[in-house]
């Protein structure tokens, strides 16, 4: 029982990312209901004021209607404006109110029938709510209030019975379209990851594709505060005469070998890796120059180790592939950085390839150029 109870999501904590995307979820249909209710209390104001015979309950019910009404709206209207996400808070607007408008019928009235609002406000507040903590503070606040408003009344025991049954009902629907609701929503947000994946992830490679490299990495750049920055250049040398000599099978089999490279060596590192298309790729993060050296050897060094066969190489008989490396300590500028890297590669590949260039002011063997766009 335990087991499935969790798996409806009522006992499962939520974590702070899911909470907080449960919560955009839900604004939407949250302020459409606000709007609803705030019409809804505004004809129950007028109705009051037509219907109810005693003139002390009348002008009261009908002005705490009046007020629910309004306060809904302004609810709807400005707390998106003041709080992000607001749909909590307007959650507990709606709860207090609707709590508020049935409970003081019973206070003013004194009548016990006057519960059967009361569970229809408790069955509402489980399908529109995806706070559990708030939903299940909710029921034992009605539930408290009614147990209480009920022994100051002079009200038959069967009749007692028999809403306390209908109150007891009404909790379990409330729990079940909470339980429904929060997983429809769930499924949603898995739904959205996968589609977040399969947009920012090359499926190939796994690694970044470029867009959702350049966020991560600006991101990195905006917290590495004082701490250096480097981004490293690769390209894989000879590839399109892999890819035409033994065929496009094997060259994304190189591609996944690589990008698994990468993933492993800048996973310490704590690196983002990117496929910025065909066969170039591009890794950055907070690491010194020194660092960033380093780890361009190992990838030019594991990779041949690998031992991926490319007769048509003229750099070794083995897949192998250019490192540039571009490293800044201050004034970072990741545009200026990636820039820097690629010259660099641009070195490493006049240079003989299957080695890595690290960025120095450009200063470029003897005789080599750097290409006009440069």
């Amino acid at each position: 029982m335990f087991e499935r109870l969790k798996k409806t999501g009522l006992l499962q904590p939520y974590s702070k990312q899911q909470h907080q995307l449960l919560q955009e979820l839900a604004l939407p249909q949250s302020l459409r209901l606000a709007y609803v209710m705030s019409a809804v209390y505004l004809l129950l104001s007028i109705s009051h004021v037509f219907v109810i015979e005693v003139p002390f309950e009348r002008w009261t019910l009908a002005g705490i209607a009046l007020s629910s009404s309004l306060a809904l709206y302004a609810s709807g209207r400005y707390l998106p404006r003041l709080i992000q996400p607001s749909t909590t808070v307007l959650h507990l607007v709606v709860v207090v109110l609707m709590l508020l408008n049935s409970l003081s019928h019973m206070v003013l009235t004194n009548d016990l029938i006057q519960s059967s609002t009361l569970m229809l406000v408790i069955v509402a507040l489980g399908g529109f709510m995806v706070e559990r903590t708030l939903l299940l503070m909710a029921l034992l606040v009605a539930a408290a209030i009614w147990a209480s408003l009920v022994m100051r009344m002079q009200a038959d025991m069967d009749a007692v019975l028999h809403f306390a049954f209908g109150l007891g009902m009404s909790t379990i629907v409330s729990l079940i379209l909470f339980s429904h609701r929060v997983g429809v929503f769930t499924q949603l947000i898995e739904q959205r990851k996968q589609l977040k994946h399969i947009a920012n992830v090359d499926q190939l490679s796994l690694c970044l594709r470029r867009h959702a490299f350049d966020e991560q990495a600006e991101a990195l750049l905006a917290e590495s505060g004082q701490r250096a920055f480097s981004v490293l250049y690769c390209d894989l040398d000879y590839f399109k005469l892999l890819n035409d000599s033994m065929g496009h099978a094997v060259g994304d089999q190189a591609l996944q070998c690589f990008g698994k490279l990468l993933n492993t060596l800048a996973k310490p590192h704590q690196l983002v890796v990117g496929r910025m298309g065909g066969e170039e790729f591009v890794l950055a993060g907070c690491i010194s120059e020194e660092q960033a050296s380093l780890l361009a050897e190992q990838i030019v060094q594991q990779l041949e180790d690998m031992m991926i066969a490319h007769p048509e190489s003229l750099s070794s008989m083995y897949l192998t592939c250019s490192v540039g490396v571009a490293s800044s300590a201050i004034d970072h500028n990741f545009s200026s950085l990636c820039k820097y890297a690629d010259k660099a590669l641009y070195i490493a590949k006049r240079s003989g390839r299957n080695q890595r260039q690290v960025h120095n002011h450009y200063q470029l063997p003897e005789g080599m150029k750097m290409p006009a766009d440069a």
